[in-house]
């Protein structure tokens, strides 16, 4: 069953559904550029790591984590220490009764958790030579001054290099990480984002309001060959459908934040009460 929404839908951006959402919309695109560009280029997923403390995104825990690299064994009861009262620990061995002063300062350790973000990179297949970067924003890279600041340095470095830029801000919280993109409509939701490489970096930008469906966005390859389509609107009703997010989430509850604008949140009470 597809989503009830033209686009992309609001409810995929619920912190614990967005990360699963991220990574399968990666591999998606990946999946439907490859039989346009190949055999020159080929797409990839590429992974990289990033501490969930210094996100500081409040993403929710679950049960299972396939995107977090810190686990905790399972402890018995009898695994554990007995607790010792008192300020000193103390041996009941007849035979070494020493007492043991204990530490003069104890500190919690925090357990820092890691999640692997993706960007979809498309390369020419002879040299590997980097060409596209389609760049599917994370809440790290809209929200937190410190990894904020970090996409909006790799942003910059991909901008000033030969590399076309795609953006894909499928998240309606945070801030904008480019320069360019203050003072967009009011009606602005997502933002689809190509930026060729050249000497003048003019960012085609298409701001679009929820009630929307995505364009056809062009793909930029190397000059002579043509812009390829990239299709979000299948690619993210093919991830919808396959994941059986229609069973996972309650169309029943408020939008996860930010809210909506009142004509905005009047459609999708509409919307919804038909679905």
């Amino acid at each position: 069953m597809p989503s009830p929404f033209p686009g992309m839908d609001p409810y995929l951006e619920d912190s614990e559904i967005w990360s699963g959402f991220h990574n399968k919309l990666a591999n998606e695109i990946v999946y439907q550029l490859m039989p346009l560009i190949s055999p020159k280029y080929y797409a990839d997923v590429e992974i990289y790591t990033a501490s969930v403390n210094e996100l500081n995104i409040g993403m929710a825990t679950h049960e299972t984590y396939p995107d977090v690299g810190v686990y905790y064994p399972p402890m018995s009861d009898k695994s554990l220490p007995e607790p010792v009262e008192g300020n000193m620990s103390v041996s009941t061995d007849p035979i070494s009764a020493i007492a043991i002063p204990a530490a003069p300062l104890t500190r919690e350790v925090p357990f820092i958790e890691h999640t692997r973000l993706r960007t979809v990179q498309i390369y020419l297949t002879k040299t590997s030579h980097l060409i596209t970067s389609i760049e599917i924003l994370y809440p790290a890279n809209k929200q937190g001054l410190k990894q904020l600041e970090n996409y909006r340095h790799k942003r910059s470095k991909l901008i000033r290099s030969a590399v076309h830029l795609v953006e894909l801000d499928l998240l309606r919280a945070g801030k904008r990480p480019g320069p360019e993109l203050t003072d967009l409509p009011d009606e602005t939701d997502y933002l689809l984002l190509v930026n060729r490489m050249g000497l003048s970096r003019i960012s085609e930008i298409w701001p679009l309001p929820l009630n929307q469906p995505f364009p056809i966005l062009p793909v930029p390859l190397l000059s002579p060959d043509p812009d390829i389509p990239l299709d979000l609107n299948k690619a993210v009703q093919t991830v919808y459908d396959r994941s059986g997010y229609v069973y996972r989430i309650d169309y029943g509850k408020t939008v996860p934040p930010p809210a909506l604008r009142p004509a905005m949140a009047t459609w999708v009470a509409e919307k919804l009460s038909a679905h």
